[in-house]
């Protein structure tokens, strides 16, 4: 059995995503750098991962590794990174154990790689001394010199992913005598330590971070509530007040809408639902304000890293009439969940009469969002 150590490129200071560092934004269910490393930790091979990283940043990162409970994992090591990704790497290299016979270097900002392409990797790795996995170009590319455009055939050409695998000895020759800046691993090693390399299928979810939008992944949520009528000076939907000879029995205020889309979003975050949030035997919550409640929800959502990006609800009432009310209900919606009132649905239907609902005696609600 191969004895790995993986080298995580994590020095960079990611200047095209904006003013957060990328490798800290979250991101599955940790961050960008730990979704990265995790997969790693999977091989029984693997027995050192060296995280290269910013030294300003080597706290935040471990606070990271600990939240994830892999702080504990001895595997793990952190060392400095460089000015620039070869000087990053050039360090990860210098932490290698002694045992170690085959490397794999990964970028810190590619935090979906699979456990089938690092495989491929290290079968390649073993075969040839050197592995890139890469995947053609599905656009048409132009080759652009001062100005002047020329086409070129993308059958040739492919665009190169991490991570890279190579033997130890070939890979620590190619960086002692590497002393430019390269872009990527294979370059260092086809300059300075020309030899085989088997190219691998490369795998279109390995992205890597780069801007904002790359971290767009979506989490979807459903939720649903009745509540009983009784008599009284009527009830509250979307947190909007409806005239009517009726009130819900309920702890809260009982708006069944809103409590519908509290149990969606934390649904969507892996979270318990509101019965959990809100227990029915504290008195602190009784007639309490649903539009209230749904605060400390997105609080909960917005430290996850999460915000809404389009909702739709469903009221099924045979009483009292709930369409004239619809758009009053859709504006204090945008607003909750500062949305646009086009992302936001909201129907209404009756239940024909059948069941409890059908006799007027209750109100019930749907509710599904999706967080991006």
């Amino acid at each position: 059995m191969s004895h790995i150590n993986v080298v995580i490129a994590a020095g960079g200071s990611g200047l095209r995503y904006g003013k957060e560092n990328k490798l800290l934004e979250p991101c599955g269910s940790s961050c960008v750098l730990v979704e990265a490393v995790k997969p790693f930790l999977a091989f029984p091979e693997v027995k050192r991962v060296i995280i290269a990283v910013d030294t300003d940043s080597a706290d935040e990162f471990l606070d990271s590794l600990a939240a994830a409970r892999l702080d504990e994992d001895r595997r793990i090591t952190l060392t400095r990174g460089g000015a620039s990704r070869t000087k990053t790497v050039r360090f990860g290299l210098q932490a290698l154990d002694e045992e170690c016979d085959i490397v794999l270097i990964h970028d810190g900002a590619r935090p979906f790689v699979s456990h089938a392409l690092i495989e491929r990797v290290i079968a390649g790795a073993k075969k040839d001394g050197a592995c890139i996995p890469a995947i053609p170009f599905t656009d048409n590319i132009l080759r652009v010199k001062d100005g002047v455009a020329e086409p070129s055939d993308r059958t040739d050409y492919r665009r190169v992913q991490t991570p890279a695998g190579f033997a130890r000895e070939r890979v620590e020759h190619a960086y002692s005598l590497c002393d430019e800046d390269c872009l990527d691993d294979f370059t260092v090693v086809h300059r300075y330590a020309p030899g085989n390399v088997t190219v691998t299928e490369g795998d279109p979810k390995n992205i890597k971070i780069t801007v904002k939008e790359d971290l767009v992944t979506s989490l979807a949520g459903f939720g649903y509530d009745v509540h009983r009528l009784t008599e009284g000076k009527g009830i509250k939907l979307l947190g909007e007040r409806i005239p009517c000879p009726y009130s819900f029995v309920a702890h809260s205020d009982g708006d069944v809408a809103v409590h519908a889309l509290m149990d969606a979003i934390l649904s969507a975050l892996g979270e318990k639902d509101i019965g959990h949030l809100y227990p029915v035997d504290d008195p602190k919550y009784d007639g309490a304000d649903s539009m209230k409640l749904l605060k400390g929800v997105l609080n909960i959502m917005h430290a996850k890293g999460r915000s809404a990006a389009n909702l739709s609800v469903c009221i099924i009432a045979e009483k009292p009439i709930i369409a004239p009310h619809i758009d009053r209900m859709r504006a204090r919606m945008a607003q909750a969940l500062s949305l646009t009132a086009d992302k936001i649905g909201i129907t209404a239907t009756t239940n024909e009469k059948v069941g409890d609902i059908g006799k007027g005696e209750a109100i019930a609600a749907c509710a599904y969002i999706l967080l991006k």
